[in-house]
Formats: structure tokens, C-alpha cells, sequence
């Protein structure tokens, strides 16, 4: 288990133990689990007017244009100002549109200064057509600053259709969007080692995307990628403040849930070292309801989340809402202890194994010392058995429902 903990975390814990035991490690772990909705987290998106950010934007926080806090979309929109949006998810993630550089109220003499370029984690840099000479110079200093950055090239789908239409009879979409990725990397290659250190070399990361086709081109790609390559400190509030759009993203977020389980193990371990009959079964209930609803949302199989992926894949919400329910015939959002019998049977849990444990642990509780000590370690090792059926279960889910939602973009 200790493997599992961070050096921070393990002295935190040692510090609360001996301040207050077993307590003071349960409010430790608890404020653990709980430090992704703390962490802030600035994502700057840079470009000229026009080259669809604040679409982009819009894409990274899974809203449409019409939606409530989404990035304004417009022919006549123009950055002029800076201007922030909160990710609906948790608003410590915030996509900051940011003009480009050389404007003329922004020029390349002050803008690093003005943008405040320090206080952002990662850096989009958007263009439409093709990228500036300002462009290879910015990347040059955030590479300098250590800041992570990616260039997106936007309206692919645009040059999709435009060559289809002027050459309907040779038209390649896989040669086309070959030759703009050779292009675009050569292009950037040439303007970055411009303004590069010789004895160094610039990683150009390019991707293709249209931003009204979030499953399409370089999309899943660019959102995997851009996990990956967030600061580690920041990853995992990353990852559960954004909403399920890829298979690999389903991984990722099952594998960090995954990391969440001896928490909640230990949490339980210290209720059933109370002496108390009955404290230990209500709380590892609530405590296994909580997460299996934190698991459910965070894996995309909320109806909310379902109708969104179904809107941006084009596949009917029902077959998708079909594949849940008969995983769990139980509205998870909405279900309470009284329902949670069933549940866990679909994970391939029993409730009676659930409360013969709980009875034995109230048993043995009872006795001095050594019997609080095995209530913990049966509380530990149930708890943590069960959350990792849950999450089992729903991460396959989680998988099958991505794999039905894609299929019509690869039929």
C-alpha cells in the first residue's frame, strides 16, 4: 500500500498520526482525494483573430457555442482583450484566450509582460492557414520557461471540402491531409530554427483538427496528447476536470481512480475501529456509494455525459444509454442505499458477503486492542476489494460505450 503514496502525502500522514492517530490519517486521505477540485490549473490559447480559438476553446470544455460559459463564436469576433472561461467541470481549469503576438496592441516587445506568460501551465498556439515568424519566436521563449506547448492548425474539415469540391475525381483525403501535415511541420521546423540555439532542438508538435468535428482528424490525439504532456503536478486535477471524449482517455481516468481506492480502504479501516455496533456497515455503504457515483461520472456514463458524446460521434444517445443500463439497471446518479443491492451484484459483488464481513467486524471490534485492530484490516480489505470490482466493471462499460460511439466515424 505505501507504494501507492506520494512522499508528501506519507508525511502528512506521519505528522497527523502522531497528532491525532488513526483520525488524523483518515482527514488526511480524505483531503487528498478531494485536492484535484483545489489545484488551478491556466491553459493560454494563442492566435491571430479568426483562427477559430475561441471554437477550440470551446471543444476543450465539451460546451457548444449556445451553451451557458462557452468561449463567444462569431465572423465578426475579435481578440482584443483577454478573456477567461471556466471548465464546467471545475472552474480551477481555465482556457484563457490570448491575442497573438505583434498586434498592435500587443507587440512582441511587451507581450510576454503583458500576457503574464509566467502564470500558465500550457500553451495552445492556433492558426488557420499557416504559422508567423512571431510564432517560432514565442515558442522559442516558452520552450526557454519550460512551458509546455502545442501548435494546432485549425479548418481542416474546411480544406477537406474545398479540394473535394475543385477535385472531385482525384480528391485523397488521406494524401491531402498527409501533404498539410508534411507542409505545416516543415514550415514550423524552418520558422523554429530561426530563432533556436543551434546546439539544441525544438520538438514541433502540430496537430490537424477542425473544431466542430471533435472525434475527427487530430482531435482524440490532440486531448490525449495534451494530458500527457500537462505538468505531472497537475495531471491528475487535469484529467478529472476534463469529460470522457477518448478510449484512451478512459484508461487513463480508470488508472488514477484506480490510485484512489487504498484511501478509501484506509478511511473505512478507521470507521470500523470504532467500537460502535452498526457505525462500520453504514459508513463503507455511503462510502461505496459516494465513489461509485464519483467512478460513474468521471468514465462518461452519466446521461449527461452519454448525450454529449453521442451529439459530437453522431451515434443514436439511445444505443448508448441501452449499453448502460443493461450493465447496471439502475440510474447510478440517482440511486441510493436502498437500490445499491443490486448494483453490486452487476459488479460481480454480493451484499451478503458485504454484511457477514460487517457483522464479523462489529464482532471482533468489541475486544480490546487487538480486536478494533482486525475490524480495521477486514473493513481495509473489503472496501477496497469492492471499489476495485466497481471500477472494474465500469471501466469495461466505460470502453464498450467509447467503441459503439465511434463506430460510425469508422464504418
Amino acid at each position: 500500500m505505501m507504494a501507492s503514496i506520494s512522499q508528501v502525502v506519507r508525511e502528512r500522514m506521519e505528522q497527523a498520526f502522531r497528532r491525532s492517530g488513526l483520525e488524523g490519517c483518515q482527514e488526511v486521505l480524505q483531503s487528498d482525494l478531494d485536492e484535484w477540485q483545489r489545484t488551478q490549473m491556466n491553459v493560454a490559447v494563442i492566435g491571430l483573430s479568426g483562427t477559430g480559438k475561441s471554437s477550440l476553446i470551446n471543444a476543450f470544455l465539451d460546451l457548444n457555442a449556445d451553451d451557458e460559459g462557452a468561449a463567444e463564436v462569431g465572423s465578426n469576433e475579435t481578440t482584443v482583450e483577454i478573456q477567461s472561461y471556466k471548465h464546467p467541470n471545475n472552474h480551477r481549469l481555465v482556457f484563457t484566450d490570448l491575442p497573438g503576438v505583434g498586434t498592435p496592441r500587443f507587440p512582441k516587445e511587451s507581450y510576454l509582460r503583458r500576457v503574464e506568460v509566467d502564470k500558465y501551465d500550457f500553451f495552445l498556439l492556433v492558426t488557420v492557414k499557416r504559422f508567423r515568424e512571431d510564432d517560432g519566436w514565442l515558442a522559442k521563449e516558452l520552450k526557454q520557461r519550460n512551458k509546455g506547448f502545442f501548435f494546432v492548425r485549425t479548418h481542416i474539415g474546411v480544406e477537406v471540402s474545398n479540394d473535394k469540391a475543385a477535385h472531385p475525381k482525384k480528391h485523397d483525403e488521406a494524401k491531402l491531409i498527409a501533404d498539410i501535415r508534411s507542409h505545416t511541420q516543415c514550415e514550423l521546423k524552418q520558422i523554429c530554427e530561426e530563432h533556436e540555439d543551434p546546439a539544441s532542438s525544438l520538438d514541433v508538435k502540430v496537430f490537424l483538427v477542425d473544431n466542430h468535428l471533435r472525434m475527427e482528424y487530430d482531435f482524440p490525439d490532440l486531448f490525449n496528447q495534451f494530458v500527457d504532456d500537462f505538468p505531472k503536478l497537475k495531471q491528475e486535477a487535469l484529467l478529472l476536470s476534463m469529460r470522457t471524449q477518448t478510449r484512451a482517455i478512459v484508461d487513463l481516468k480508470a488508472e488514477r481512480l484506480r490510485s484512489r481506492i487504498w484511501k478509501c480502504a484506509v478511511i473505512s479501516a478507521g470507521c470500523a475501529a470504532v467500537p460502535i455496533p452498526g457505525i462500520s456497515f453504514v459508513t463503507d455503504a455511503c462510502l461505496l456509494l459516494r465513489e461509485s457515483k464519483f467512478y460513474y461520472h468521471q468514465l462518461g456514463l452519466d446521461s449527461q455525459s452519454l448525450r454529449r458524446l453521442a451529439e459530437a460521434t453522431g451515434v443514436e444517445v439511445g444505443r448508448l444509454e441501452a449499453i448502460v443500463m443493461q450493465a447496471f439497471a439502475v440510474d447510478i446518479m440517482s440511486m441510493t442505499i436502498t437500490n445499491f443491492v443490486s448494483f453490486l451484484g452487476r459488479c460481480g459483488c454480493t451484499m451478503a458477503a458485504f454484511e457477514v464481513e460487517s457483522a464479523a467486524e462489529a464482532a471482533v471490534s468489541l475486544l480490546p486492542v487487538i480486536g478494533q485492530a482486525l475490524a480495521a484490516s477486514m473493513s481495509y480489505w473489503t472496501t477496497r476489494w469492492m471499489l476495485g470490482k466497481i471500477l472494474d466493471h465500469m471501466h469495461a462499460v466505460a470502453k464498450q460505450v467509447v467503441d459503439v460511439a465511434m463506430q460510425p466515424r469508422n464504418e
